[in-house]
C-alpha cells in the first residue's frame, strides 16, 4: 500500500483508526499525535477540536488535518474529519466516524473500543478495534486490528505501542504498525512522540514516522493542537 496516500488521505483524514496509546494521567483524551486513534470517548455533551500540520518527505509537501469530535454517551462520540492537501485540493477528503466503548479498561483491565468510518461518498471506509492497557501508573500498552478499503483494495492492519508519562504534563510514546494485502507486499511503518498538557483544556504534540523499509524518502513530521471546548 502507498504509504504516502493512505497516511495523508485516509488516515488523519478518514483516520483509519490503529490505535493510540492512551495517556492515562492526563485530564485530557485526544486521538492526536500517533497514527490511530484512542479507545476512550470523551465525555456527553463535551465538543473536542483536534487539528495539526504535516509534512511528508514522499510528497515533498503539507496537509492539515482537522477532527471534530462531539461526546453523545459515556460509550458513544461521532466525528467529522477533513484533510487538506495544500498543493493539490483534489487530494483533500472529507468523512465522519463513530466510536463506541464496549469494555472501559477499569482496574487495570484492557480496553476495547470499535470505530467506523468512512467518507461522504462511502468509497473508503475502515472498522477497527483498539485497546488499550495500563501496565503502571505511568506506563501503558495499546493494541488494534482492523480491516479498511481504499482505492478497491483490501487491507487488514495491525499495531502495538508504548507510552509513558513523565508527569501530569509531558508524555512520550512509539508505536509500530503494519498494513497487509495479498496481492501487495505488506508494509511496516512506526512513529514516535511527544505530548504537552498546556491547561486541563489544551494540548499541543510533536511527532515523527516512517515506513521502516524506506526511512529515508517515506517519513513524516506533525505537529498539532487539541482544545475541549466543554
Amino acid at each position: 500500500m502507498k504509504k504516502d496516500l493512505y497516511l495523508l488521505d485516509m488516515k488523519h483524514a478518514v483516520f483509519l483508526v490503529m490505535f493510540f496509546p492512551v495517556f492515562h494521567f492526563a485530564q485530557m483524551e485526544t486521538d492526536r499525535p500517533g497514527e490511530g486513534t484512542a479507545s476512550t470517548v470523551i465525555s456527553p455533551k463535551t465538543i473536542q477540536l483536534e487539528s495539526g500540520i504535516i509534512y511528508n518527505r514522499s510528497e515533498r509537501g503539507f496537509t492539515s488535518d482537522h477532527l471534530l469530535r462531539f461526546g453523545l454517551t459515556e460509550k458513544w462520540e461521532v466525528r467529522l474529519q477533513t484533510n487538506q492537501n495544500f498543493s493539490d485540493s483534489s487530494e483533500s477528503s472529507y468523512g465522519f466516524s463513530s466510536k463506541y466503548n464496549f469494555l472501559p479498561g477499569e482496574n487495570s483491565s484492557p480496553s476495547l473500543t470499535l470505530i467506523a468510518d468512512t467518507d461522504f461518498k462511502f468509497e473508503e471506509y475502515s472498522f477497527i478495534l483498539a485497546s488499550d492497557k495500563e501496565l503502571t501508573e505511568n506506563f501503558g500498552s495499546s493494541a488494534g486490528i482492523g480491516y479498511l478499503k481504499e482505492n478497491l483494495e483490501n487491507y487488514f492492519f495491525l499495531s502495538f505501542g508504548l507510552d509513558y508519562s513523565f508527569n501530569d504534563r509531558w508524555a512520550i510514546f512509539t508505536e509500530y504498525y503494519g498494513y497487509f494485502n495479498a496481492a501487495l507486499s505488506p508494509e511496516h511503518g512506526s512513529d514516535f512522540g511527544i505530548t504537552y498538557l498546556a491547561s486541563p483544556r489544551l494540548q499541543l504534540d510533536l511527532s515523527f514516522g516512517s515506513n521502516v523499509q524506506n526511512i529515508s524518502n517515506q517519513y513524516f513530521l506533525s505537529t498539532g493542537i487539541s482544545y475541549r471546548f466543554r
